[in-house]
């Protein structure tokens, strides 16, 4: 029969691709090899590889035959077999049987065993080290790794495995070290090769990344790992329109996330190609999987921070479609707040006014409603209103500084610079800037010659 071997990585991943398919051994448990390993007719070291008695071999070779069927009741047999006394061999043979059955915890046991018995037992701490790895406890399983490469271990996927820990992390030169190592002895295991892109991207060494990116998509131009990092580290390199051709490419290929979606139409906006950012936006809203509402409603802000608010008022118009009522009360506020811009920059002010009153209701302390709500009363002249606004919106800090700018302007132009001189140190003391600094001192000179005058 075909059996999963011990070397399958569950979590096994690159940041970004996928997890390898796990190996596969032809006839693991009843190849001759297998037995031989352990007895030192195959390969034998005495200094790493523990003997087996006659008997241990007997067992051994009763254990295989069960395997082949019945694992389970292989596995009972040889629970009965081992003890302190027995060879380490057992306990390993054991802890790969439990492996096979997903019980890591016993497996993790029996390996542990095996090297208290026989310290340099170099498969041992090897296999202990991927059974760590596949529980999640990365750095004893790096030390484990690193113990069977100090036995002479030189398997590629050993030092791939090593990568990955100190990459998770965040051991970067060491993780660069081993995936160097894996990359060499296993040149084509895409693990290696993008731990290594990774190694790069995390410490901001864009041009080597991109150069082994654009190596490595040489060989294999359809990576759509390596297109999709060579976009993030043009991005970070400031070559937004090469970034843009990478994206384009794996959406021609059929690969493009719904996330990448986004970053495409952003770059596309960052170069000022609306009508190619709005597309892409229209694209990413009608997919079947959907990304969180807040990150449409950020599309929507920025329709309408450029100036699109036909098609960011469309864009929510969607949103509120798509989602319906999912959305948090958070969202539904922030909804509200970019359909009232849309309104009031459209000289809709009573639409916008009707939808801002409903908001504060709901959220009394929302500062940028208040803030709009006070600048259409200025504009209908409605100062009392106004003013009542602009200090409601001044107890929210993310609008503290603009609402006492604009109460302080209000107040100017009735000629009461008294009191926006207070209002202008207030928003200078809150966040400090040099155009206020500079309107303070003309106000401050309005009101002397104010007083000169009287």
């Amino acid at each position: 029969m075909k059996v999963y071997t011990f070397f399958f990585f569950s979590v096994f991943i690159s940041l970004h691709g996928q997890a390898p398919k796990p190996e596969l051994t032809q006839d693991f448990w009843n190849n001759p090899s297998f037995v031989r390993s352990f007895m030192g007719d195959y390969g034998f070291r005495s200094d790493i590889e523990p003997r087996v008695s006659k008997s241990e071999q007997n067992v051994l070779g009763e254990v295989i035959a069960k395997a082949e069927n019945q694992l389970e009741e292989a596995i009972t047999y040889l629970e009965k077999k081992v003890d302190e006394k027995s060879s380490p061999a057992l306990d390993y043979a054991l802890g790969t049987m439990y492996y096979q059955i997903s019980r890591l915890s016993a497996a993790q046991g029996a390996y542990k065993k095996a090297i208290d018995k026989f310290p340099t037992f170099l498969r041992a701490h090897k296999n202990l080290g991927l059974v760590l790895l596949n529980l999640g406890n990365l750095d004893q399983a790096s030390k484990s790794l690193t113990k069977a490469i100090s036995l002479g271990d030189g398997d590629g996927i050993t030092y791939i495995a090593l990568g990955y820990c100190h990459l998770s992390l965040e051991r970067y030169l060491s993780a660069e070290n081993a995936y160097r190592m894996g990359m060499l002895l296993l040149p084509d295991s895409k693990d290696a090769r993008n731990g290594l892109v990774n190694c790069f991207l995390y410490t901001e060494r864009f041009p080597e990344a991109l150069a082994l990116l654009d190596e490595l998509l040489h060989q294999d131009p359809q990576d759509t790992f390596c297109h999709r990092a060579r976009a993030e580290v043009l991005q970070a390199l400031k070559k937004e329109k090469k970034a843009v051709v990478s994206l384009e490419t794996l959406k021609r290929m059929g690969k493009l996330k719904l996330a990448d979606y986004m970053v495409l139409g952003d770059l596309y906006h960052n170069l000022e190609l609306f009508d190619q950012s709005l597309r892409i936006y229209e694209e990413a809203i009608t997919k079947k999987n959907k990304l969180p509402l807040r990150s449409y409603v950020r599309v929507a802000r920025i329709l309408i921070s450029r100036g699109s608010y036909q098609d960011g008022f469309s864009y929510l118009e969607k949103i509120e479609k798509i989602f319906g009522k999912g959305y948090s009360d958070e969202d539904e506020k922030e909804i509200r707040l970019l359909q009232a811009e849309v309104m009031r920059a459209t000289g809709k002010d009573e639409d916008a006014h009707k939808i801002l009153t409903t908001l504060v209701t709901q959220h009394p302390l929302e500062g940028k409603a208040h803030l709009i709500l006070g600048q259409l009363a200025l504009n209908k002249q409605e100062f009392i209103e106004a003013g009542i606004r602009f200090d409601r919106a001044a107890q929210d800090p993310d609008y503290k500084t603009p609402a006492l700018l604009e109460h302080a302007r209000m107040l100017v132009s009735n000629q009461k610079y008294k009191k926006a001189i207070e209002l202008l140190e207030e928003a200078q003391a809150h966040e400090p800037q040099k155009r206020v600094e500079k309107y303070l001192g003309s106000i401050n000179n309005l009101l002397i010659s104010s007083r000169i005058r009287f």
